[in-house]
């Protein structure tokens, strides 16, 4: 009995060490297969640009953090640049808001002439911050007007851009005729736009047809440009998580950004999540007082409430409040849903 008792023992200390063992040799594996990915990931992203930023000179409104939770923000720039640098006007300003945790994106337009006060320089339009002191100005400038907690930046110029949409495989959007007019007489190369209506356009058509603002306004300028990003958002997320790497390698040379590695695989894995929402907005708008005025040394310029506009971003980004609801109480904003809703289905049963 003595014997059967001590041999058993043996055989159970022999399973541990098996377990064990085994146990060891799969986390190896799995950890020199992270390590492979990582790696292959560095190749893929070794081409950008990189530009780490001083974080003590952003202004950044530390007490956003608790407020954040998982939402990050950063902001994209499109420079008034045809010489793949990074120098010059920010023609593009628009906040990027990702919420991890509703799977929302948020895109948010400041218009290039906003009047606004640039740190060190004094009151002028905000698009002249980047070219005064690049992107740390830039983002400085927007946190301090917007009390925002922006650290980070994604920025290209219209060269890029449009190599950028090729990458993607072109966008598909909906031009009328003045559109089409615009798009060939300010097209910088390739073949000119012959139709209407809904038609698919390449990277330099689709740069032309973002820089349109003769025919309308300054907010149609840049709802064009959510058109646009809308539409390479849109192809993103319909790419098959394959062909990711190969589009990140391409597209790498063509940006600068302050993101580190780590951060950029944090946003690859929002952007492969599914069901992502996009929801855009953009300043000024109908839901605020604006004006157009010419000021001294600055030129044409918008004014509007700059803290309320500050306020009514907040709401939106952080309380899910859209901007056409923007004051309203939480009764009249079910209210509106609510109708909003009847609406869509009104629409959706009239689908054939």
């Amino acid at each position: 009995m003595h014997k059967k008792q001590k041999k058993e023992k043996s055989k159970k200390k022999s399973l541990k060490i098996l377990y064990f063992q085994t146990l060891m040799i799969t986390l190896g594996i799995l950890c020199t297969f992270l390590l492979v990915l990582y790696g292959v990931f560095i190749y893929f992203v070794g081409g950008l640009n990189r530009i780490q930023l001083d974080e003590s000179k952003l202004s950044v409104n530390a007490g956003l953090a608790q407020e954040s939770g998982k939402i990050t923000n950063i902001v994209l720039y499109g420079l008034d640049s045809r010489n793949h640098d990074y120098n010059g006007l920010s023609d593009v300003i628009m906040i990027v808001s990702i919420n991890n945790k509703d799977d929302k994106v948020k895109l948010i337009s400041i218009a290039r002439d906003t009047y606004v006060n640039v740190p060190g320089y004094g009151k002028t339009k905000i698009n002249h911050a980047y070219s005064y002191g690049g992107a740390e100005l830039a983002i400085q400038t927007l946190n301090e007007n917007f009390d925002l907690n922006i650290t980070d930046y994604v920025t290209t110029n219209f060269d890029s851009l449009a190599e950028v949409i090729d990458a993607v495989g072109g966008v598909d959007i909906e031009v009328s005729e003045k559109e089409r007019q615009q798009i060939n007489a300010y097209l910088l190369e390739g073949a000119p736009l012959r139709e209407t209506g809904m038609v698919h356009l390449n990277g330099p058509q689709a740069v032309s047809y973002a820089r349109i603002r003769k025919i309308d306004s300054d907010n149609m300028r840049t709802q064009r440009q959510r058109n646009v990003l809308e539409q390479v958002f849109q192809k993103g997320k319909n790419m098959s998580p394959l062909e990711f790497p190969g589009l990140i390698r391409q597209l790498a040379p063509l940006v600068e950004t302050s993101l580190s590695n780590e951060e950029i695989l944090q946003l690859v894995s929002v952007a492969l999540t599914g069901g992502l929402e996009l929801e855009q907005g953009a300043f000024p708008n109908e839901y605020i007082e604006s004006r157009g005025e010419t000021v001294n040394g600055s030129g044409w310029v918008y004014i509007y409430d700059i803290e309320q506009a500050a306020d009514m971003i907040h709401a939106f980004i952080y309380q899910d409040i859209p901007l056409a609801q923007y004051g309203m109480t939480e009764e009249e904003r079910k209210a509106a849903n609510a109708q909003e809703a009847a609406v869509a289905q009104g629409e959706q049963e009239e689908i054939p």
